[in-house]
């Protein structure tokens, strides 16, 4: 009788085991279920975060095409009359010759 009891312990013990092994199979597949998921979502925030340096890379070629457009559009006032614009463009051509006076005045003192 002892023996038969020593082996059913012994059973109830594997079986035990194998539902704990079982447990951790589960475990684990929701695991890897989970790493996917999370794989997914981090190559389609990728895909967004290229995209959207795209976007950025676009509007800052845009911004600079549109500042461009201001400037050309500043000297036509000017040239048009527009007193506001006049004076602007008299400071900006006074600072571009000191500029050149500047230059000029430094090529001298090393000849």
């Amino acid at each position: 009788m002892v023996k038969f009891k020593e082996l059913e312990d012994k059973v109830l013990s594997v079986l035990s085991q194998l539902e704990n092994n079982n447990d951790i199979l589960k475990r684990a597949n929701n695991s890897e279920k989970e790493f996917e998921s999370f794989q997914k979502e981090l190559n389609s925030l990728k895909e967004e975060n290229a995209r959207l340096k795209n976007k950025l890379r676009d509007s800052q070629a845009n911004n600079l095409n549109l500042n461009e457009e201001v400037k050309r559009l500043k000297v036509v006032n000017a040239m048009s009359g527009n007193q506001e614009y006049k004076q602007m463009m008299k400071q900006r051509m006074n600072k571009l010759i000191k500029e050149v006076d500047s230059c000029i005045a430094q090529i001298k003192t090393n000849n």
